[in-house]
């Protein structure tokens, strides 16, 4: 019958542009960023909101105000960009930087360096406190992570969101790997870039 077709065509229509309209507001809502800095695999990053973040999430963030002026100057990451670090601590957890070791609840992070890889002096943060509601320490075990360690710690409701990675980058680089078990890294092999499609842990 031509009415019914008519309005299986009309209805058919409207369900199109109902879909086209959903789908844009989620892409809307979508925000992927590139990570280049070494604390973590290079490559692009799904970041997903969520209404509270729990201990070793990968969470998204703006540089802290304190030390956003340090990272424009030395070049660490183009203006406007966002740190990816895992959170380590949460409201009453012990964070502490003393003796140069960064501690989450007795938990060794690492050292706390005093200068960068070019020799320049890092910000020196000292705490040895447990967590207020609403900071997040976020530290990685990574060595020369730029993390809480030189910063303090962040307020909760500056994250914008978890970090999955969806699409990782292996550059020319070398591949390295540990001979003797006391720190030092040798040179096995070249490795050429490709992209790779990453996972969620």
């Amino acid at each position: 019958m031509p009415g019914l077709r008519a309005f299986r065509g009309l209805f058919f229509a409207l369900f199109v542009t109902a879909l086209f309209a959903i789908g844009a507001t989620i892409f809307a809502r979508l925000l992927i960023i590139y990570n280049a800095t070494d604390s973590l695999p290079h490559g692009l990053y799904l970041v997903v909101r969520k209404p509270a973040y729990e201990r070793g999430e990968l969470v998204v963030f703006p540089v802290p105000v304190a030390v956003r002026g340090l990272v424009r100057q030395r070049h660490w990451l183009p203006e406007g960009a966002f740190l990816i670090k895992p959170v380590a601590g949460k409201s009453g957890d012990l964070l502490s930087t003393k003796n140069g070791r960064c501690l989450v609840n007795g938990v060794d992070f690492g050292p706390v360096e005093k200068v960068d890889r070019t020799g320049q002096p890092l910000p020196v943060f000292s705490i040895n406190r447990r967590l207020k509601n609403g900071e997040i320490a976020v530290v990685n075990p990574s060595p020369r992570s730029f993390d809480s360690r030189y910063f303090g710690p962040i307020r909760e409701r500056e994250i914008i969101g978890v970090a999955v990675l969806i699409l990782t980058q292996t550059g020319t680089a070398q591949t390295l790997r540990n001979s003797s078990g006391d720190g030092s890294w040798q040179k096995t092999e070249e490795v050429r870039k490709s992209w790779e499609i990453g996972s969620a842990r």
